[in-house]
């Protein structure tokens, strides 16, 4: 009879150990040879801070997945573009060298990124493909913070207007601006994540500032944010700058209904705190 127990036991434990080697890991999906190459070129991508390389990677990409991308690479190219220029928006006539690396540790189906980009460090499992074969949606999970599906995260806005003011603050401003398309993205810390692309149209030598002073966000519910923003710096008439705002948790973005974001600025090259452009944030 013992040796029936110990003939079982064993054939259980192999059996066990077996099924250990073939399940995949906690959390990960397994993927194909061909899905796994497409993950692996967008997060090494990613990884490399290099925006032209991440622009590349986007091949592989279709619907949420890219939005998001996108949204990466153009903080990247804004990033580099800001250190490409003086003080005073002229170029500098030097091509910088791309922003430090990030990393990501890459396992079948899962893949653990460290970024730069606010609100997109963490662990990426349950890629989503369409017929093409592109990645269209995926999960991130962030230490202090929920698992989340992007597909219902990132959206584009349809329409973007601006105004001189005051739903916030009463605040005078400049002409010489256009701000006509962005993305808002809810991370996995519920944070909002608000890119806007702005161009400055002054024409001639007219520069445009991003200051570094903190910015509201005005939720539909009227209730008030303050705002971490990027980059801060000086721009030509003619160039378009990635903006990237950062609205805390709590905070409430609703399709259909208006929302507010300050984006601070100023006209020419001198931050000038009385200076600020209210956006209409409507998904």
């Amino acid at each position: 009879m013992n040796k029936t127990f110990k003939k079982s036991s064993v054939v259980l434990s192999t059996l066990l150990f077996l099924a250990g080697l073939s399940a995949p890991a906690q959390g990960a999906t397994t993927l194909t040879q061909a899905q796994q190459t497409k993950v692996s070129a967008v997060f090494k991508a990613i990884a490399s801070s290099d925006p032209d390389s991440i622009n590349t990677s986007r091949k592989n990409l279709s619907g949420s997945a890219d939005l998001a991308v996108a949204m990466i690479q153009n903080y990247y190219s804004t990033e580099k573009y800001m250190r490409s220029i003086s003080t005073v928006g002229r170029p500098l006539g030097v091509t910088p060298a791309n922003a430090a690396l990030g990393s990501a540790k890459i396992t079948n189906g899962k893949v653990v990124l460290t970024t730069a980009a606010p609100g997109f460090s963490g662990t990426y499992t349950d890629f989503k493909f369409n017929k093409a074969g592109k990645i269209t949606a995926w999960s991130i999970s962030t230490s202090g913070g929920s698992k989340v599906n992007i597909a219902a995260r990132v959206k584009v806005l349809p329409k973007v207007t601006w105004q001189y003011a005051n739903d916030i603050k009463a605040v005078y401003w400049g002409k010489g601006v256009q701000i006509d398309s962005g993305t808002v993205y809810q991370d996995s810390l519920s944070r909002w994540i608000m890119q806007l692309a702005v161009t400055n149209v002054a024409g001639g030598n007219n520069t445009k500032s991003l200051i570094t002073t903190t910015g509201k966000y005005q939720s539909p519910d009227k209730n008030l944010y303050t705002t971490t923003s990027t980059p801060a710096g000086c721009f030509e008439s003619g160039q378009t700058i990635f903006f990237t705002a950062v609205v805390p948790q709590g905070a409430v973005v609703l399709n259909g209904v208006k929302g507010i974001l300050e984006v601070p600025m100023s006209n020419g090259c001198a931050e000038d705190d009385s200076n600020r452009l209210e956006v209409t944030i409507k998904p």
